[in-house]
């Protein structure tokens, strides 16, 4: 017995010598990272909760409750406690695994020589345990390459459930933002409708009293109709933007959110957004990418040391007695060492670490790809942000002059120098511009949302 063991212990020495496989250098990246942004930003300093510059209670409340109740979070969450779970049994493979094993049975015997004769009966006891360890020598750091496996699994896993969180709270405050415009745009259509009404009513007295003639009247119906018309799909807008708060925020029953607020609040500033090498530590999605591809180089160092040799040392002792009390006073115990290892498998283990090493270039090009989009949804932002203010300038450069036009109408039209016509038109016009300038107006305060959630802060401190 001492000589197996010594054996192994030499076996150890021997082989403990040779290097722990580690990693092999990686694929470089593919992917040239630009020295900045085409467009300029703000001056503004980051802050982690960037919807906290809308000063809006309603919107914190709404954010709160969403990522506390969201469906999607609540699934990212048991993912972590899932990783964390297989960190644990990674973990466990460094200790050693010791076993039990306790039974007894009863024989008895009966014997009848004659068929008159008595019965003789013969019985006995006997009881029976044993205790079992085993330990694996992790000589060539496999446990260990599973180990870091998991831990880069747990990171990746918690980033996942940053970054989702991140793009919750952003649509969480774009689905409030559409929900107010939606109501601004019903409030200026039922002001539209009342002025509409009452040129109806003017129209309809000045044909009675012949200053106006029967086609002004079907115009100006016609112009109210159009206006009574919008109404009904600005109700459905503000229904399903409701609907989709109301799962957003993880309600089953769809019962409407309340919400009170009913005016646009103002853009967010523009923040710095820094150099887009900055988005690899801030974006969580570009974190839990690295992770994963830095996890399957430590899958293909477990495949190279499945291949190798495999030390294990176990120990066993028996009990077996008849009698209950003499148990542990009988006892027979073992202690051995053994070295396992493939010599043939049809190539499974060669084309294992094949597969592995295709997976991590699959990570690596998964990898890039989610660098490039990051790059180009923060270029996106910044385009998008500076055009669709200048859109909204003349827009409302463009609705100044529609004023002026519809004033000049209405003297042309009262002096009896144009049709209503023109009239109509010119009003139509601005209210269309009106309700217009409330949709870009809330697109622009959109698109900064988006740049702050292209950037990818943290969401929520200590989220992980």
């Amino acid at each position: 017995m001492k000589s197996v063991f010594f054996v192994m212990l030499a076996s150890v020495v021997i082989f403990s010598g040779c290097k722990t496989l580690k990693p092999e250098p990686g694929t470089l990246l593919s992917l040239k990272i630009p020295d900045r942004f085409s467009v300029d930003a703000g001056d503004n300093d980051s802050i982690e909760n960037w919807w906290f510059l809308f000063e809006s209670d309603e919107l914190t409340s709404l954010i709160n409750h969403a990522v506390d109740h969201n469906f999607d979070l609540k699934i990212l969450k048991t993912k972590v406690i899932q990783a964390k779970a297989n960190l644990e049994k990674e973990e466990a493979s460094f200790f050693p695994e010791l076993g039990f094993s306790f039974g007894g049975q009863k024989k008895e015997t009966r014997v009848k020589n004659t068929y008159s004769s008595p019965s003789d009966y013969d019985g006995s006891h006997s009881w029976d345990g044993s205790l079992r360890g085993a330990y694996n020598l992790d000589v060539w750091g496999q446990s260990n390459a599973g180990k870091q496996v998991e831990i880069l699994s747990l990171k990746a896993a918690e980033q996942d459930l940053k970054f989702s969180t991140l793009e919750l709270t952003a649509q969480i405050a774009e689905n409030w933002i559409d929900i107010i415009a939606a109501r601004h745009k019903k409030s200026i259509l039922g002001n539209q409708i009342k002025i509409n009404n009452t040129l109806l009513e003017l129209q309809t007295l000045r044909f009675v009293n012949g200053k106006a003639n029967a086609l002004d009247v079907s115009q100006q119906r016609e112009v109210l109709a159009e206006a009574n018309s919008q109404l009904p799909l600005l109700e459905k807008q503000e229904k399903l933007l409701l609907n989709n708060l109301a799962f957003l925020s993880g309600k089953t029953d769809l019962k409407p959110v309340e919400m009170t607020t009913k005016i646009l609040p103002d853009p967010l500033p523009l923040p710095k957004v820094g150099i887009p090498s900055d988005l690899l530590e801030n974006r969580p999605d570009i974190q839990a990418a690295g992770m994963r591809l830095s996890s399957g180089q430590w899958e293909i160092t477990a495949a190279r040391a499945d291949r190798l040799p495999s030390f294990d040392l176990t120990a066993q002792a028996l009990f077996s007695s008849g009698k209950l009390d003499l148990l542990f006073h009988n006892w027979v115990s073992t202690l051995a060492g053994s070295i396992a290892g493939p010599i043939l498998d049809g190539g499974l283990r060669k084309a294992e670490i094949k597969r592995l090493k295709a997976v991590a270039d699959e990570q690596l090009t998964l990898y890039a790809r989610t660098v490039a989009k990051a790059i180009v949804e923060v270029e996106d932002s910044l385009v998008s942000i500076d055009k669709q203010a200048a859109y909204i300038r003349l827009l409302e450069e463009e609705l100044a002059v529609a004023r002026l036009t519809l004033k000049d109408a209405g003297v042309q039209y009262q002096n009896g120098q144009s049709s209503y016509l023109a009239y109509l038109t010119a009003w139509t016009h601005i209210e269309q511009l009106e309700r217009k300038l409330v949709g870009e107006r809330a697109a622009l305060i959109k698109e900064r949302i988006g740049l702050y959630r292209a950037l990818g802060w943290n969401p929520i401190p200590g989220t992980t």
